[in-house]
C-alpha cells in the first residue's frame, strides 16, 4: 500500500519527517517498507496485514497517525443526499444473490465531460503508482484509494434494457475484462448482467464493452459490498486480479459505502459536470448490529505490566474512533466500529491500547509468567514413531488434506463410504477432504521420480476423513509409509515397529484386496484382536512407479491407544541359551502366523524366540505342500539347560503343530 505524505496531510496534520513517521507505524505494526521521494511530495511503501483492511485506504493510515501523534482527524467533506430505497428512474436493480452482495448501491449520472482529470489528481494518482486515464476513472480510483472502498463506473448507454442485475453466471457465459482478458464464466460465480450479457465479475473487474470512454455522456456509478470469500475464489478461478479484488478479499466497511459513493459523485460533479438523475439507490439485505465490548482496566494492566489509568485508555481508544457507551476507573464499554471489523475480545482492545501507547513505554522489568503444558502420551507416541522411521532412513512428508476427486483419491480403506466433499472449495480441482495418506504419498514418489530420484523411504503422521450420518466427518490419525521394497520387508518394519513401542501381543495377517492400489494376491489386511489395525501390501504396477514400492497404512489411534506407557526392565539372565532348527512341511496355504502361534501354545516357559528361516519348494517336497525352516532359542533364568530338557520341548511342539496344522519334521 503506497501512501503519498502530501496527500495524507490533507487528512491529518503532522510535522514528523518521513523517516519518523515511518518508525512511528511500524512500531504501531504497519511496517513500513521504503520511502521514495517523489518531486516535492514522499511516498510509504506500507505492508498492510490481511487483518487490516480499514488500512487500505489512506483514510485508514491518517486514523493511526491522528492516534499516534495526537493531531486531529479531517476527513473530506461530502454532501450526503435524503437517501431512500426508491428504483432509479432511469434504471432497475435487482440483487438475486443477497448473501454474495449484501450491499448495493448505485447512482446515474447524466451529462459529463470526459477529459483528463487535473494535474492535482493526476499528479497524487502518480505518486502512488496508478496510472490516469480519464476523470470518471481517475475519480473511481481516487475514492478507492482514499477510502479503502472500490467503486465501478459503467457508460449507461451501453447497458442494454435499462436493467441492472447481480447474479451467479449461467454456464457458457464468457467475459471480455476491461483489461482485454476473455473469460468463460461458471455458475457459482457472482457477477453483474445487464439484460443480456455480463458487464462485470463482482468485486474484480468491469467488462470491456461497458467500459467508460471518449464518447460516454452518461454514467451508472456502482458502490458495492461483495463477500470476501466469494471474491477471492472467483479472482483465483479467472487468474485476474485487481486493487478492487485485493480490498474486497480482504473485506471492506459497510458502513463506509455510501459515503465512498456520495463523495465519487461530487467530484464527478465538480470535475465532469455530471448532472445526478433520478434517487440513489441502496439494496441492504444486512443489518449491522454494532459489537460491545468491555475491557476491564486491571487486566489491560496485568497484560501489558503497565500502569495505565481508564482515562488514558479511553483517550487511546476515542482517537481511534471507538466508542465509549459508559465506563469507570475499573472497566469500559466500547463500541467497535464498522471499519474494525477484527476487533471482538477484550485482549483485542488491550492490543489496541498497548500498540498506540508504545511497546517501548512498557516497562522492560516486568516479569512474564510462562506456564508450560507436560506432553500428553499421543505426543509422545508420535514422536517415538517419528523417532523410529528416521533412525531407520525415512522422511517424514507433509501432504495436503483437500484432494482431487480422481479414482485414486477415492480409495477409502477404512470405511465403503465415498469421501467427504467440501461446500466452498477455494479450488474446483482440489474439492475433497482425503480418506487416505497412500495416495498422497504416491504423488510425493512420482514427484521425486520425475526430478531423478527413484528409491525414496517417506512416511506421514496425519489426519484423514471419514464421512459418517453426523454433519461433521470422523477424523482418524493415520500413519502410513512408502518404501521401495518388497511385502515382507514392510511386514519386518511393522513387527519391528511394534516391539520397540513395547506392543506384547502379535498381529495377524490376511489376505486383501484392493486392486487400484496393491497387486492381487500381495496384500494383507492387519488385525488384532479381531480388530482391522492397518493394511500393507505391494502397490499395483500400474501405478507406473518404476521401481517395486510397499505402501502401508496403519491406525495411529490403536498405537497410541495399545502403547503402554511404563519402562520395563528384564532381568540379565546369566545362564547360555541354546538353539534347534527345524524344518516343517506344512500345507501350501499354512501361514507362519498359524506355525508361531501354535508353537506359543504349547507355553514352554524357557522358550526365549521363534525366528523365520526360511521356504523350500522343491523335489524333496510333496505337490501342494512346501517347507518352513525356523529357529528355536531356548534360555531358562535359573539354570543351564539340558538336551533333554530341549528335546522334550520340541517333541511337545511337533506333537502340537501335527495336530493342529499337519505338520510333519522334514527328513533328511
Amino acid at each position: 500500500m503506497k501512501i503519498s505524505g502530501n496527500w495524507l496531510k490533507d487528512y491529518v496534520h503532522f510535522s514528523l519527517p518521513p523517516h519518523e513517521l515511518a518508525d512511528k507505524l511500524t512500531h504501531a505494526g504497519l511496517v513500513v517498507a521504503g520511502i521514495q521521494l517523489v518531486e516535492d511530495d514522499f511516498c510509504l511503501d506500507i505492508e498492510v496485514t490481511s487483518n487490516r483492511p480499514d488500512c487500505l485506504g489512506i483514510i485508514g493510515i491518517a486514523r493511526e497517525i491522528a492516534a499516534l501523534t495526537g493531531g486531529a482527524l479531517q476527513l473530506p467533506e461530502v454532501n450526503q443526499p435524503d437517501e431512500n430505497k426508491k428504483t432509479s428512474e432511469t434504471i432497475s436493480v435487482t440483487v438475486e444473490e443477497p448473501l454474495l452482495c449484501p450491499r448495493y448501491t448505485a447512482q446515474v449520472i447524466k451529462e459529463v465531460t470526459i477529459k483528463s482529470s487535473p494535474e492535482w489528481m493526476q499528479k497524487r494518482l502518480i505518486s502512488i503508482g496508478l496510472r490516469p486515464v480519464n476523470n470518471i476513472a481517475d475519480i473511481t480510483n481516487y475514492v478507492m484509494m482514499e477510502t479503502g472502498q472500490p467503486l465501478h463506473a459503467f457508460d449507461l448507454d451501453k447497458l442494454s434494457g435499462n436493467k441492472v442485475v447481480v447474479r451467479k453466471a449461467e454456464a457458457g457465459e464468457e467475459f471480455i475484462a476491461i483489461n482485454g482478458a476473455q473469460r468463460a464464466l461458471f455458475h457459482d460465480m457472482l457477477i453483474i448482467a445487464d439484460e443480456k450479457n455480463p458487464i462485470a465479475i463482482a468485486g474484480i473487474m468491469g467488462g470491456k464493452e461497458s467500459e467508460v470512454s471518449e464518447s460516454t455522456r452518461n454514467i451508472f456509478l456502482e458502490c458495492a459490498q461483495f463477500e470476501s470469500r466469494q471474491v477471492r475464489r472467483t479472482s483465483k478461478a479467472v487468474g485476474i486480479a485487481s486493487d478492487s479484488s485485493y480490498r474486497f478479499e480482504r473485506g471492506t466497511d459497510p458502513e463506509g459505502i455510501c459515503r465512498a459513493s456520495h463523495r465519487a459523485i461530487q467530484l464527478i460533479q465538480d470535475l465532469a459536470g455530471g448532472k445526478v438523475s433520478g434517487n440513489f439507490l441502496d439494496i441492504k439485505t444486512r443489518i449491522r448490529k454494532p459489537k460491545i465490548v468491555t475491557l476491564r482496566i486491571n487486566k489491560l494492566n496485568q497484560v501489558l505490566g503497565t500502569n495505565l489509568n481508564a482515562d488514558r485508555a479511553s483517550g487511546i481508544l476515542k482517537q481511534l474512533q471507538f466508542t465509549i457507551l459508559a465506563g469507570s476507573n475499573h472497566f469500559l464499554d466500547v463500541e467497535i466500529p464498522s471499519f474494525r471489523e477484527e476487533i471482538y475480545r477484550e485482549i483485542d482492545l488491550i492490543e489496541e491500547v498497548g500498540r498506540i501507547y508504545g511497546y517501548n513505554n512498557i516497562p522492560t522489568n516486568t516479569s512474564i509468567r510462562v506456564r508450560g503444558n507436560a506432553r500428553s502420551k499421543r505426543e509422545i507416541i508420535e514422536d517415538t514413531v517419528r523417532n523410529f522411521f528416521t533412525g531407520t532412513g525415512f522422511y517424514e512428508v507433509k501432504t495436503f488434506s483437500i484432494v482431487d476427486t480422481s479414482p485414486l483419491q477415492a480409495i477409502n480403506l477404512w470405511s465403503n463410504t465415498e469421501g467427504f466433499d467440501i461446500a466452498n472449495p477455494l479450488r474446483q480441482e482440489e474439492s475433497r477432504l482425503r480418506t487416505s495418506l497412500l495416495p498422497s504419498l504416491i504423488k510425493v514418489k512420482k514427484h521425486n521420480m520425475n526430478h531423478g530420484t527413484e528409491r525414496i523411504k517417506i512416511f506421514e503422521i496425519a489426519k484423514v476423513y471419514i464421512k459418517t450420518d453426523d454433519r461433521l466427518p470422523q477424523e482418524k490419525t493415520c500413519l502410513s509409509f512408502l518404501d521401495c521394497t518388497d511385502f515382507f520387508t514392510g511386514k519386518g518394519i511393522i513387527e519391528a515397529l511394534l516391539s520397540h513401542l513395547g506392543i506384547p501381543s502379535k498381529p495377524d495377517w490376511t489376505g486383501y484386496s484392493e486392486k487400484r492400489l496393491f497387486q492381487e494376491g500381495r496384500a494383507a489386511r492387519i488385525l488384532m484382536d479381531e480388530t482391522t489395525i492397518g493394511y500393507l501390501g505391494d502397490a499395483n504396477r500400474k501405478l507406473e512407479c518404476k521401481t517395486s514400492i510397499v505402501l502401508c497404512e496403519f491406525d495411529m489411534d490403536f498405537l497410541v491407544k495399545e502403547t503402554p506407557f511404563t519402562i520395563k526392565y528384564n532381568t540379565v539372565i546369566p545362564y547360555p541359551p541354546a538353539f534347534r532348527d527345524l524344518g516343517l512341511i506344512v500345507k501350501e496355504e499354512t501361514t507362519w502366523a498359524s506355525i508361531e502361534k501354535c508353537i506359543a501354545s504349547t507355553q514352554t516357559s524357557f522358550l526365549a524366540k521363534i525366528r523365520f528361516l526360511d521356504i523350500y519348494r522343491g523335489k524333496q517336497v510333496p505337490e501342494g505342500k512346501k517347507s518352513v525352516s525356523l529357529n528355536l532359542c531356548f534360555q531358562a533364568h535359573d539354570r543351564t539347560l539340558k538336551s533333554e530338557d530341549i528335546d522334550t520341548a520340541v517333541e511337545h511342539m511337533l506333537k502340537s503343530l501335527y495336530k493342529n496344522l499337519g505338520a510333519e519334521l522334514r527328513k533328511l
